[in-house]
């Protein structure tokens, strides 16, 4: 009778450690990599008002800023301000609550810049702002 020297092979089990191991440091490299912002929504009326009103629209004052650049000023009235000079904004705001304040950005301005003035605006408590040309297209042919 032969002899039978090699030992029975035992099945191997693939582990699956090693692969919930990979998988746990991939979910905490996403997670550490992520960026968690909040979000925050600034009304802006960008539609025309409605032509069928029965009475006719009260007279407001209006403030007009100008941003030029994204240098971080805007301009009112030939006067260069700070977008983080939040004093000037709250005393603007507090002596003229009910005004309307109407952002006005020249080409080349950012969307970033606009929604920081915008949203120094809300902060500071104005009530009602406004895009001047959000559907301005830059370049084209003025026709009078």
């Amino acid at each position: 009778m032969p002899l039978n020297l090699e030992a029975k092979r035992k099945k191997t089990a693939i582990s699956l450690t090693p692969l919930i191991d990979v998988v746990f440091i991939l979910l905490l490299f996403f997670m550490l990599t992520s960026s968690f912002v909040a979000w925050r929504v600034v009304d802006t009326p960008l539609s025309a008002p409605s032509t069928d009103q029965a009475t006719p629209p009260v007279e407001q004052v209006k403030f007009t800023f100008v941003l030029k650049q994204n240098d971080g000023f805007v301009w009112l009235d030939q006067q260069r301000i700070g977008l983080q000079d939040g004093e000037f904004f709250r005393d603007l705001i507090q002596q003229n609550s009910e005004a309307l304040f109407i952002l006005d950005a020249e080409a080349g301005v950012n969307l970033q810049s606009l929604l920081t003035l915008a949203d120094q605006l809300k902060l500071q408590g104005a009530k009602t702002v406004s895009i001047a040309n959000a559907f301005k297209e830059h370049g084209a042919a003025h026709n009078p």
